[in-house]
């Protein structure tokens, strides 16, 4: 269904559109490396109660690079 757009609404072009997915990719993973180190700095010092935000912000990652990913292969 093609709806037409209004003029005073900006719509980025596909190109724009390839790099915000690439710099959210990169972020994702970013946000899922750091999450990983925390975890095993955390469990190397035996505080584990803390774990639960670094969990949190793994799965934001997992789920900005899922999200993205797919988004790039279409």
């Amino acid at each position: 269904m093609n709806f037409p757009i209004p003029d005073f609404i900006l719509v980025p072009s596909a190109e724009i559109m390839q790099a915000i997915s690439i710099v959210s990719l990169i972020a994702g993973v970013c946000l899922v490396g750091v999450g990983l180190l925390l975890l095993f700095l955390n469990k190397k010092k035996g505080n584990e109660k803390k774990a639960t935000s670094l969990w949190i912000i793994i799965g934001v990652g997992a789920l900005i690079i899922a999200n993205h990913g797919i988004q790039l292969l279409f």
